[in-house]
């Protein structure tokens, strides 16, 4: 009988394919996709700044619900799977048609949401964004999704591909933290990169009908107590009762990370639960896939014959343990418990691998029963898998996964070798980053005591630099002595050799890798704040280097000690400017010694200024406050940047990223470009020692902007106060030089902003008060006879120039998702920020990257 089944099986996939296809080629058309299926979507299209960043929009047609779900999922908007259209919103033409609607020019209302035809199912509006995006806005829209605790596709469907696909790739940039209470107390946290976690996995299927849904029920499984939380879309949803036209056969993924609080969490360790949509019979491969890979899967359904029966037998031998929720049809209980006593020994099965759900059953006295199973299997489980080594079962079921490319496989092995050699991250630094180390950090010393003369004493002053100068040749001599390690040559090769597409893939494997290899080597807490600068190594290392290289080789021209012909290195500031196009962060400021190398920035920005033609133009944003507050994370989600966030990774120096202005738009906004500039927080404990570090950091951003977002964090009022002090200074520096910014102050982690509308005057009020105090202190640090206010010194408003943030996360980690408080307020402060923006380019024209670099060696 299964013989005859897998030869129906066969010819009904044909079929479904086929069918398959054509939903594919419709929803596609519905949605105004059909480009992107060949001209695929990336980040940098995404990230353009356009009228469209300044207006509310709702959507109004099927072709507006791809972008309001990568808007709003980019922006970590928890609503970004409602696919509603808006009040009286226009549907299409081919859902006019399919519903039987009447339209003058192939047009028909809808009301609302009551006509469900006039809109989409979610997941297919997420297969089909997938399906039109690059590999890099995959794994954008899968972090994204994970920041908002989104169940992920783990297997895209064939959709226009003869089987399905694994997302390994798509995961590899989501980081996830937690606590298990194997943990010793002294250890605090655990964090991994998520495909490399390796842990049980429970699967959910469904045989045949079900009248209950399987994915609600998995919602009320995984929510913690007293905190629902939909991880996975059901029929109860905003747009989940609508009929999925080419989602079936998606299976995602959800994970639940302990707390480290046994009074409160689920389970002890970490687990992934993993959704089949759609029927087992249907999709028998993705059936099989889950068989392999899973400790337990758990079969939904309401009855077993014969058929189900014969399917089912197959699984003899499965390594795998087999669950049955039963929801009972009246009519067929007796057969169903013939069938299942068949079944038992072929598939090793006892009264507790049944749980019955009829109607009636309490949810909770049933949740409890499903939960206890779960943490047993946990227990005696043998199976720990994590992503990385699915794709092995992948390969031999013959599924493919996305990282099966010759680009990215090309890239991988290239960052391998690399990375090959790397031990000991403190050790690789000293022994093959060298010109970073010691040398750098005398370099900078000299060239500060060049500008500060502190230790000149009774020697002439012209003798004194004399010596000075001496002292830098011969630093930079010993640089220029220095050979390219093995390392950085194939670095160098990497950045310089491969295709734009490759480059792409081997800058993000480098990441990934030096992250993983930052993370073994991360101290426990008490040791962090020493060791953090020795501790992350990442792909700025590796620029700054080159910049070093560069720097050396330009003095002994410079010097008179080479001829131009002789120089090798005189093309790192082009392959620089190409990332920077690219989306690389750049580094401006090197923190560990708080230097700018001014001659490679000055080379890498004239290299840029070139290959934008000329048309450079650009307003600079800048973000300061106290170190982790969230100013990486707000850039990030503001503008879709990728500025580093995560554990021993915390911003050091300044950063820059450029964002291009959509040519509609740059005449309004009077500029081309947006320089982002993120920068190392105040008052970090690992530079406290060194007290001109930050006054020297907020003189140099602030002195570059056009916009200061100043990020203030109440949890620690000392600090606050010591950062305005730091700010006000800078202002009163750069108002002496007729340079004065727009400033922003940005109250972040606020617990509920509503809350604190009453009290946002009085807070308005005292921070005023407070900035006057300040300014008035630092007027007398600065030995000013006059006396002087906040306003004196830049243009200050409190209504206008005050925004409050409430804190990122909704609850407590680990399973906490993104606030939908926190994305709208940050998307209302970005609009905010570009009206200023429009409103400033009537008054001033902005600097291009020319004007930009002389501003920077003026400063």
């Amino acid at each position: 009988t299964f013989h005859i089944l897998k030869q129906r099986l066969g010819s009904c996939t044909s079929e479904v394919n086929t069918k398959r296809r054509r939903a594919l080629q419709i929803v596609l058309s519905k949605l105004k996709m059909e480009k992107h299926r060949s001209m695929k979507l990336g980040m940098r299209y995404l990230q353009e700044i356009s009228l469209e960043s300044l207006q509310k929009r709702i959507p109004q047609t099927l072709g507006d619900l791809p972008w309001n779900f990568l808007r709003k999922i980019l922006a970590l908007n928890g609503t970004a799977r409602n696919t509603r259209l808006g009040q009286g919103a226009l549907g299409d033409q081919a859902s006019s048609e399919e519903n039987g609607g009447q339209g003058e020019g192939g047009r028909i209302l809808y009301h609302s949401n009551m006509d469900t035809g006039a809109s989409l199912h979610p997941l297919d509006i997420l297969c089909a964004v997938l399906l039109c995006s690059d590999s890099f806005l995959q794994q954008e829209i899968l972090a994204k999704m994970s920041m908002c605790q989104f169940a992920l596709p783990l297997l895209l469907p064939a959709l226009d591909t003869p089987m399905c696909t694994l997302m390994l790739w798509a995961m590899r940039d989501i980081v996830r933290r937690w606590r298990p209470h194997s943990l010793p107390e002294s250890r605090g946290f655990r964090e991994e990169s998520l495909v490399l976690i390796k842990m049980p996995t429970i699967s959910f299927v469904r045989m045949g009908n079900c009248s209950f849904s399987k994915s609600q029920f998995l919602n009320e499984l995984l929510s913690p107590s007293q905190q629902h939380h939909d991880f996975f879309i059901h029929r109860d949803m905003e747009s989940g009762n609508i009929p999925r036209e080419i989602a079936d056969g998606l299976v995602e993924i959800a994970w639940y990370f302990p707390a480290g609080r046994e009074d409160s969490d689920l389970f002890p360790e970490p687990v992934a639960i993993t959704n089949l949509r759609g029927n087992i019979e249907s999709h028998w491969l993705q059936f099989r896939f889950l068989s392999e890979i899973s400790s337990a899967v758990f079969i939904v359904t309401e009855s077993i014959s014969e058929r189900e029966y014969a399917l089912l037998s197959s699984l003899q031998g499965s390594t795998s343990k087999y669950y049955f929720i039963l929801n009972y049809e009246p009519e067929k209980r007796s057969e169903t418990q013939e069938f299942l006593n068949k079944l038992a020994p072929v598939l090793k099965l006892s009264k507790q691998h049944v749980l019955e759900k009829e109607t009636g059953t309490e949810k909770e006295e049933f949740m409890e029963k499903l939960c206890s199973v779960i943490g047993s299997i946990m227990k005696d489980h043998d199976k720990d898998m994590n992503v990385e080594a699915m794709a092995v079962t992948a390969r031999e079921l013959k599924i493919q996964f996305d990282e099966d490319c010759e680009e990215c496989d090309r890239a991988s092995n290239r960052v391998k070798e690399i990375t090959a050699e790397i031990k000991d991250v403190g050790s690789y630094k000293k022994q093959l980053l060298k010109l970073q180390g010691d040398l750098w950090k005398n370099l900078s010393k000299v060239e500060i005591e060049m500008c500060k003369l502190k230790g000149q004493g009774d020697i002439p002053t012209e003798e004194y630099k004399s010596r000075l100068k001496e002292r830098l040749l011969e630093l930079r001599t010993q640089q220029n002595q220095c050979g390219l390690t093995d390392g950085l040559t194939k670095f160098i090769d990497g950045i310089g050799t491969l295709s734009q597409m490759e480059i792409h893939y081997f800058l993000k494997c480098m990441k990934f890798h030096l992250d993983c290899i930052a993370r073994k080597n991360l101290p426990n807490l008490s040791e962090l704040d020493e060791t953090i600068s020795d501790s992350p190594l990442g792909v700025e290392h590796f620029l700054r280097e080159l910049g070093q290289f560069y720097e050396a080789e330009h003095s002994m021209v410079k010097e008179g000690k080479m001829v131009k012909i002789q120089r090798k290195f005189i093309h790192f500031p082009r392959l620089a400017a190409d990332l920077m196009l690219e989306g690389c962060p750049m580094e401006l400021m090197d923190g560990d010694v708080s230097n700018i190398p001014l001659q490679w920035v000055t080379d890498v920005l004239k290299e840029l200024h070139t290959k934008l033609g000329g048309r450079s133009k650009m307003l600079v944003l800048t973000v300061l406050g106290v170190q982790s507050t969230g100013k990486s994370t707000l850039l990030n989600t503001m503008f879709g940047l990728q500025f580093a966030v995560s554990s021993g990774r915390c911003t050091r120096g300044a950063f820059m990223m450029l964002i291009k202005v959509s040519e509609t738009f740059q005449q309004e906004l009077g500029c081309d470009f947006i320089l982002v500039i993120d920068t190392e927080g105040l008052k970090a404990p690992e530079v406290a020692k060194q007290e001109d570090n930050d006054n020297e950091l907020a003189t140099l951003v602030i002195g570059l902007s056009d916009i200061t977002i100043v990020n203030m964090a109440k949890e620690n009022i000392t600090k606050v106060k010591d950062v305005l002090q730091i700010v006000v200074r800078a202002f009163l520096r750069m108002s002496e030089t007729g340079h004065k910014p727009i400033c922003q102050f940005v109250h972040q982690n606020l617990n509920d902003v509503s809350g604190h509308e009453k009290n946002m005057e009085e807070d308005r009020k005292h921070l005023l008060a407070q900035l006057n105090e300040t300014t008035k202190t630092v007027a007398k640090m600065e030995k000013l006879d006059k006396e002087i206010t906040f306003s004196d010194i830049m243009e200050y408003d409190p209504e206008k120039h005050n925004w409050y943030i409430p804190g990122l996360w909704h609850g407590n980690p680990a399973m906490a998702p993104a606030n939908t408080g926190y994305s709208g307020s940050v998307c209302g402060l970005k609009k905010h920020l570009l009206k200023f923006v429009r409103q400033r380019s009537l008054k001033s024209t902005p600097k291009n990257i020319p004007q930009f670099i002389e501003w920077v060696k003026h400063l």
